[in-house]
């Protein structure tokens, strides 16, 4: 009974929302998109953005497990984490910390967007994909 409020109350909030977004379109002049295609584009734009921030978070680490994984054996210039990071931190600066972090941005933000809608839209209509009937709900 608890949780159908929950989710009553979420819907009418969402739905007064929606509609002060389309009067403020109005008054602009704008025609408000449809309902469905600002969802869609809420969804894609936030799972994007988490994408892209979450690989941007981790780029230098990145950018240090693929120098470790080329360098050569006979002459090591490092050999961990903090090592490696120092090394291209004097070698390089900060952006070198962040070296090709755009191609792999480029990379994960389509991917992280589409992931994120479709958990979205299985959320909504309780699709489960698990193989196993425990993690569905009934």
């Amino acid at each position: 009974m608890a949780s159908e409020d929950v989710k009553t109350s979420e819907s009418a909030v969402s739905t007064i929302v929606n509609l002060a977004e389309e009067a403020k379109l109005a008054r602009q002049g704008v025609k408000a998109p449809s309902y469905a295609v600002l969802t869609i584009c809420k969804s894609l734009v936030a799972g994007g953005v988490a994408g892209g921030v979450s690989r941007t978070a981790v780029a230098p680490l990145e950018r240090l497990k693929i120098l470790l994984q080329v360098q050569n054996p006979h002459s090591i210039k490092y050999n961990g984490t903090i090592q490696g990071l120092k090394y291209i931190w004097r070698a390089e600066g900060l952006r070198g910390l962040f070296k090709g972090n755009g191609t792999n941005c480029a990379r994960i933000v389509p991917n992280s967007a589409v992931k994120f809608f479709s958990y979205e839209q299985a959320s909504k209509y309780n699709i489960c994909w698990s193989l196993d009937t425990f993690g569905c709900p009934t």
